[in-house]
């Protein structure tokens, strides 16, 4: 009995228990799906950043190739340019070179040349950071296209013994544009390419002097000397074989008279039957002018006279004498004219008109 009661009195043997599944598993995956997630999301951001620096890489080698580029077209013209101004200058010294073309036409040469590089600059595709310098390297070509043109226009009336003061004063105001697109290109356009590629870090080619003018040195007497009009005429001179003393060349009226009556364009003048008419000339030069041509019209006749020389500052007088003359008692009109000398740039007073009654 006592055995059996120490059986009861035994405790029952332990089970084991189950594994718990830990709570926390969902939570962990959900983690491990959140890291999974960021690394694919850094993975992607970093592709992608990757993807823009290529492009942006790309797109800064597209650039600076177009900013190359730019700048060497811009060379090859303007130094094209350059030659064209040689070419020109060279005529301008009497030098025909090879060809057997006339003087005009080899300036029209030049002219043409200087257009299709005119042309070819306005075709250039420029980079936005080049804006201003090609809008100056523009302006530069046209002005050397446009005073060729003009030069061209003048040079052939310049050339002739009368009446070419004007022509002379209008190749004279084309050298002026010759220098200012020079000013143009050498103190605004280069530096401002150069400038970009400075900041820009780009090692292009080097851009060529591109003067028209025959110096370098805008200062130069190589170039200033070509603004004086006399400059002008030493060289026309040159070229024609008609020789032009250098001065200050310039003539004008100082009076007319008929039978001691001088005359005043502002009211109508009586001179009775007087039929001669006399011309004071005055040379306001620095040289001594000769063959001054003085001419007289009367309706329709017309009278010349030659004064064979007048010295510097001094005067001379030329008679004329008119042939048949108006109705007695109508108007008429008198016109008086001192041809222009050679270089002579300022002709205001060397013709007027008077109104006339003959009695």
């Amino acid at each position: 009995m006592a055995f059996l009661d120490e059986e009861e009195g035994a405790a029952p043997p332990e089970v084991p228990e189950r594994p718990r599944r830990p709570e926390d598993g969902p939570k962990r995956r959900r983690q491990q799906y959140l890291i999974r997630r960021l690394i694919g999301v850094g993975i992607g951001i970093g592709f992608l950043i990757l993807v823009i620096l290529a492009f942006r890489g790309c797109l800064d080698a597209r650039e600076e190739r177009g900013i190359k580029n730019y700048v060497t077209d811009v060379g090859t013209i303007m130094q094209e340019s350059e030659q064209r101004g040689s070419e020109f200058f060279e005529v301008l010294d009497g030098g025909t070179g090879s060809s057997d073309l006339d003087y005009e036409r080899q300036i029209q040469l030049v002219r043409g040349a200087s257009q299709s590089l005119l042309d070819r600059a306005q075709g250039i595709d420029a980079p936005e950071q080049m804006s201003g310098a090609n809008d100056a390297i523009e302006l530069s070509l046209k002005l050397r296209a446009q005073a060729l043109a003009r030069i061209a226009d003048n040079v052939t009336e310049a050339l002739a013994p009368e009446e070419r003061a004007d022509n002379l004063d209008a190749v004279s105001n084309q050298m002026a544009s010759l220098y200012a697109s020079d000013v143009l290109y050498s103190q605004i356009a280069k530096p401002e390419i150069e400038g970009v590629l400075e900041t820009e870090g780009i090692n292009a080619s080097e851009l060529p002097a591109g003067n028209f003018m025959p110096s370098d040195d805008l200062t130069s007497s190589q170039n200033t000397d070509w603004l004086d009009a006399d400059e002008i005429i030493s060289a026309l001179s040159l070229t024609t074989g008609e020789e032009i003393d250098s001065g200050i060349h310039g003539t004008s009226v100082v009076s007319v008279s008929m039978g001691g009556l001088q005359l005043d364009p502002e009211i109508t003048n009586e001179v009775g039957s007087e039929r001669e008419v006399q011309v004071e000339v005055q040379n306001g030069g620095t040289v001594e002018e000769a063959g001054i041509v003085v001419v007289v019209t009367l309706d329709d006749q017309e009278v010349r006279e030659t004064l064979p020389s007048v010295a510097a500052g001094g005067t001379g007088v030329a008679k004329l004498a008119l042939g048949a003359a108006p109705t007695p008692g109508t108007e008429a009109t008198l016109e008086v004219l001192v041809e222009p000398v050679a270089g002579e740039a300022i002709t205001d007073d060397n013709e007027y008109s008077y109104t006339v009654v003959f009695g």
